[in-house]
């Protein structure tokens, strides 16, 4: 049914209606739309009992939803808020809205302020498309109320009651009414609950305010905060009037908050990093214990257990974090007071607020000093020989090819020196392959001692050495330092197993500038002059072709 064709002069306008004429719109509505849906409707906007008064005739009355909004899609609630607020300037408002019960339908929403002969407002829905039953208006679930109003003797016995109240809790008022409040606060919160009102009744027109569980008529608790007025010396009143404002969203809010800090916390404790938030003033906002144990001091002076050699890196990563959101991930050292000096990685990620500006830090701290020391030794064992120390062939060949790569100048030719030990076989037959052993150490520090600090001393395998030095101006000077070299491996005896020998070695070197030759061919030729040194007993220089001058 269409809605009427009424002449609602000064609907639109600021100006209030008559009462006449709100009379008459009520008697059209009564003429054209015996069909409608009605509900009376109180000056808060929450709908009453319809007056007794009210005639319905063919009308039906709408049963359930407890507002206009609750009767239109979400859309359309800021047009029903604006309307209202007209109807109690103007006296009569009519729109269109879509029924919550049937969005597909557009239907015309009046609000008509008929205080004047029923003491309510009145609210009709016309002009559905449907049966004449219309929309099922009664299964539209209601807006519960926020806010609701009691009143109470000095005993706290409820004396009256407004209708959010007995919607909020689901208590009928008969219900409600002669009943101590204290019977349905959470038993929890009875001593805090009698402590607050004992302290607003020593005070005559004082107020408390509490926050308390109210348990509603299903058994579920409802979150108020009750603000307790104390009028009961007064005359004109002579009673506590309460507020209770409906805060159940906001703890399950304020709840779920704290459990997931909880989780975070809990997590961070497990965690097997130590975790500290700092803000951006650089202060400690947060942190777990296993940071106070990697740090081994207070938490607060993070900064200052940062090795001084690092601690540039580290102020210049947090100002970059803070400044920027700039993430970064470094390895420092760190001074332990009773530990020593440890290698930690620090890892900064950036906060943020709502806005995006960087709030603060966290820092992320985890102790790898084990994983340094293997990574170190797995270095090391790809590079030196186990039993010697000294480079192994992959690594003393790299060092000789670097030094030939180098770019040429005045004295600084390259000198290979190859070392073959005499009768290392007789040795390990004799004495054992531990006292040959003992030889190749003893042989191996000897090299060192007499090589220079640049020097690279590696052992090819077997009783196979050789020194690489660079900077040698020529080949009488690397014929020099081969010598050196021999001297000092037969220089005194080494005691095997109770045994002194004095050990012995065939030594050959070659020598080339860098660029003139490569790796490869300047090992071979000082492995030839080391053979032709066996056979004359005497260190022995490559020839010619290879020890250019």
């Amino acid at each position: 049914m269409r809605a009427p064709a009424v002449d609602l002069a000064g609907m639109g306008q600021e100006s209030r209606i008559d009462e006449a004429a709100r009379d008459a719109v009520l008697d059209a509505l009564r003429r054209d739309c015996p069909g409608a849906h009605v509900v009376a409707i109180a000056p808060s906007g929450l709908f009453v009992p319809m007056p007794a008064d009210v005639a319905l005739g063919t009308w039906q009355l709408i049963s359930g939803p407890t507002s206009a909004l609750a009767l239109v899609v979400p859309e359309d609630n800021i047009l029903v808020i604006d309307a209202w607020e007209r109807t109690l300037r103007t006296g009569a408002v009519n729109l269109l809205v879509r029924p919550l019960a049937d969005p597909a339908q557009q239907v015309r929403l009046h609000f008509i302020d008929m205080t004047h002969r029923h003491g309510v407002l009145l609210g009709f829905l016309t002009g559905f498309e449907a049966a004449d039953d219309g929309p099922d208006l009664d299964g539209v679930a209601p807006i519960r109320p926020k806010v609701a109003v009691m009143r109470k003797d000095g005993m706290a016995v409820i004396q009256e009651v407004d209708d959010a109240a007995t919607l909020i809790l689901g208590w009928t008022r008969e219900e409600l009414l002669g009943r101590r409040t204290l019977d349905l606060v959470h038993p929890d919160e009875h001593q805090v609950a009698i402590d607050s009102w004992v302290s607003m009744l020593t005070r005559p027109g004082g107020t408390g305010r509490i926050r308390l569980r109210h348990r509603h008529r299903d058994g579920r608790w409802i979150w108020f905060e009750v603000t307790n007025h104390n009028r009961l010396a007064d005359p004109e009143h002579g009673y506590v009037l309460a507020e209770l404002l409906d805060i159940t969203e906001e703890m399950a809010a304020q709840e779920a908050l704290r459990a997931s800090e909880q989780l975070l916390r809990r997590l961070t404790e497990s965690l097997p990093v130590g975790v500290v938030q700092i803000d951006q003033d650089l202060r400690v906002v947060y942190h777990n214990e296993r940071a106070n144990r990697l740090l081994g001091r207070p938490v607060e002076q993070y900064r200052d257990a940062v090795a001084p050699g690092d601690r540039t890196e580290v102020d210049d990563a947090l100002r970059a974090v803070l400044a920027d959101g700039v993430d970064a991930d470094l390895e420092v050292g760190l001074v332990h007071p009773f530990r020593g000096t440890r290698r930690l990685t620090v890892s900064l990620r950036a906060l943020s607020g709502s806005s995006g500006a960087v709030t603060g830090a966290i820092i992320s701290l985890a102790d790898i000093t084990e994983d340094v020391r293997m990574r170190e030794e797995l270095k090391y064992s790809a590079m030196f020989d186990s039993l010697t120390g000294c480079r192994n062939r992959a690594s003393i060949l790299g060092g000789l090819a670097g030094y030939l790569d180098l770019p040429a100048c005045e004295n600084s030719g390259v000198a290979a020196v190859f070392v073959d030990l005499d009768k290392f076989k007789q040795v390990n037959d004799r004495l054992g392959h531990a006292a040959g052993d003992a030889l190749l150490v003893h042989v191996a520090n000897r090299l060192r001692a007499a090589a220079r600090h640049a020097d690279l001393v590696g052992r090819l395998g077997g009783d196979e050495f050789l020194v690489v030095a660079r900077d040698v101006a020529s080949p009488a000077d690397a014929r020099m330092f081969a010598e050196k070299l021999a001297t000092a491996i037969s220089a005194g005896t080494v005691d095997l197993n109770g045994e002194p020998v004095r050990p012995e070695g065939s030594v050959g070197v070659a020598w080339s500038l860098p660029g003139d030759l490569d790796a490869d061919a300047l090992i071979a030729a000082a492995d030839e002059a080391m053979y032709r040194a066996k056979r004359t007993h005497e260190v022995a220089l490559a020839n010619g072709t290879l020890a250019r001058a």
